[in-house]
């Protein structure tokens, strides 16, 4: 289970994906298949906009008879924006577009229109490097009885040329589609027998689906696992999380001509023949001349020192590990494993890679099940990409992480070198023991029982970002108002109605806007406090000595206040001291 090629030859991604959008209207107006479409759509094409994406999208109609806007030469389809990358004057364009503006087919001929995407994403001028059809259509009118085979045929030579098709059911639930789709979504699977989607009848819904599936599913890196010292499989490393969405970078811009400002960097030396020369025919002299690599210095200082490094000497330091690799040290209960107490970094997720090594997916899958039925985590080192550092990783096995249709894997958890672990006393200066009584944990214990709810992954968005990207947005398309957003951060009332907080208050104090405000009875006591803390006979020896600015502004306050003085907010030392002299002086 050894290849020696795959560091000699490691994965090249090039090129960027493309997404073809399909909305029929052709005998879907009772479904508003169109205005869910349209709806869904723009919002996928803001999403893009937003994190100033590179992928390609195109939006077409078919089910319309021929139409002079299209740029396609077939009958049922319009091209609404061409394959390319998402653009302002895109997404107003499809805004605008009305059903209205359409004439309905006598008949839908599906073949026609897979025919034309094809042709769109040969005939795109940019590296594709994931290709992917989604259809939004209801499931209940099939094409034309003439057109189905053709239609079966086209779809096997998308899938052939490696293009996906995803169908989208964009209907309501009470109705039963047509049995020509179960052949159709079967040979769009690759032959796969599988249920077909089901039906929905929200925008936002539809646009998850869109957003998710136009996701590339490329691994980070395809490593050689080694387990032991002859034995490799081959694997890929995933990424289950990505990034938050940004906008790209901030430009500056000429004030007068509004150009775009760059600015470069360019590292030169100057030679200074300074012999039997004075000081301004040196600097008249000067010549910088460009620095060549070899001829740069690295230091590192140590001790006070700089320690020099040439280039060559730098880069063994940044890479003595080797090629990139995962090797295994061995096995531990899973108990051990505790992501919130040992979180450096976001995980990943390890998945087979049967293409470079035959029989890994048999070796994974064995593992992955005498890993979960002992119930231990192998604890692996794992270096990603070539000058990568080596990171220390715990793989956990799983099934269906975040809800993919994926049967086995392991969760790659990222766990600390000694050099990252902090040990430190939680009970530092604390001494007290604090018991807990069995009233208040039943109380906490309902309260938490109240309060659970279903956590998922896409159920909390970055209200920053989204306030961002609003306003933004209303600057753009010139809308007079910021679209308003749910904030979801914030915590549904609602759900903490039934909370006896009467009793929460009665064992624990007050809380909330409560906890900070003070009664009159302890305004008092701290009154009386503050008469008896004082001593008396110093106040008394400084005031005959005249040092009492020897006292500090909140004991100076606090010698005041044992005479109901009020109002000393703002007040300057100087003015305290004459203060005491006037009170306190006999």
């Amino acid at each position: 289970m050894d290849s020696d090629e795959e560091f000699e030859n490691p994965p090249v991604w090039k090129g960027v994906p493309g997404t073809i959008i399909l909305i029929n209207i052709f005998k879907t107006a009772e479904f508003n298949t169109f205005t869910l479409g349209h709806e869904a759509t723009c919002r996928l094409l803001k999403q893009y906009m937003r994190s100033a994406s590179n992928q390609n999208i195109a939006v077409c109609v078919f089910g319309i008879e021929e139409s002079n806007a299209s740029l396609l030469d077939c009958k049922s389809i319009t091209e609404i924006i061409p394959l390319a990358p998402p653009s302002l004057e895109d997404y107003k364009k499809f805004r605008d577009t009305e059903i209205s503006s359409f004439k309905e087919a006598k008949q839908l001929i599906f073949s026609e229109v897979l025919r034309q995407c094809s042709k769109m994403f040969t005939n795109c001028k940019r590296q594709l490097s994931y290709k992917c059809i989604h259809l939004l259509t209801p499931l209940h009118v099939p094409p034309a009885e003439t057109d189905k085979r053709l239609t079966i045929t086209q779809v096997e030579d998308l899938v052939d040329s490696n293009i996906e098709i995803r169908l989208i059911n964009v209907s309501p639930e009470n109705y039963s589609p047509d049995p020509f789709f179960d052949k159709f979504y079967a040979k769009a699977n690759k032959g796969l027998i599988l249920d077909l989607p089901k039906p929905i009848a929200n925008a936002r819904d539809i646009e998850k689906i869109m957003f998710f599936e136009s996701h590339r599913n490329l691994a980070l890196a395809k490593l050689n696992f080694a387990i032991g010292s002859d034995v490799q499989i081959s694997v890929a490393l995933y990424k289950l999380i990505k990034s938050g969405q940004t906008y790209q970078k901030k430009s500056y811009l000429h004030s007068e001509t509004n150009e775009m400002l760059t600015s470069s960097i360019k590292t030169t030396k100057v030679n200074i023949n300074a012999e039997n020369m004075d000081l301004d025919e040196a600097e008249s002299e000067q010549n910088a001349v460009p620095l060549l690599k070899s001829e740069l210095l690295y230091y590192v200082e140590y001790g006070g020192e700089k320690i020099e490094f040439t280039q060559a000497e730098k880069k063994s330091m940044d890479n003595p590990f080797g090629p990139p690799g995962l090797k295994l040290l061995g096995f531990k209960p899973k108990m051990i494993v505790c992501k919130e107490k040992w979180f450096t970094k976001p995980g990943y997720f390890l998945f087979p890679n049967e293409n470079d090594i035959e029989g890994s997916t048999v070796a994974f899958k064995a593992m992955h099940k005498a890993c979960a039925e002992m119930g231990v985590v192998a604890v692996c080192v794992l270096c990603p990409r070539v000058n990568a550092k080596p990171i220390h990783v715990a793989l956990s096995p799983c099934t269906k992480p975040l809800n993919l249709d994926v049967e086995i894997g392991f969760y790659v958890i990222v766990i600390p070198f000694v050099e990252s672990v902090r040990d430190f006393d939680v009970n530092e200066g604390n001494d007290d023991c604090f018991n807990v009584e069995n009233k208040n944990k039943e109380l906490m214990k309902e309260i938490i029982t109240k309060t659970q709810f279903d956590y998922r992954a896409d159920m909390f968005e970055n209200p920053k970002l989204q306030s961002e990207y609003r306003a933004v947005e209303a600057k753009a398309l010139n809308e007079d108002e910021v679209e308003p957003f749910v904030d979801t951060t914030k915590p549904i009332i609602s759900n903490f109605k039934d909370l006896r907080v009467d009793l929460f208050e009665e064992l624990f104090g007050p809380f909330g806007a409560l906890s900070v405000k003070r009664s009159a009875a302890a305004s008092c006591d701290d009154a009386k406090r503050s008469k008896i803390e004082i001593d008396q006979e110093l106040l008394t020896n400084r005031i005959n000595f005249n040092t009492v600015k020897e006292y500090t502004v909140a004991e100076l306050k606090k010698i005041l206040k044992s005479k109901d003085i009020k109002d000393l907010t703002g007040l300057r030392k100087n003015e305290l001291v004459d203060l005491v002299y006037k009170f306190f002086k006999t």
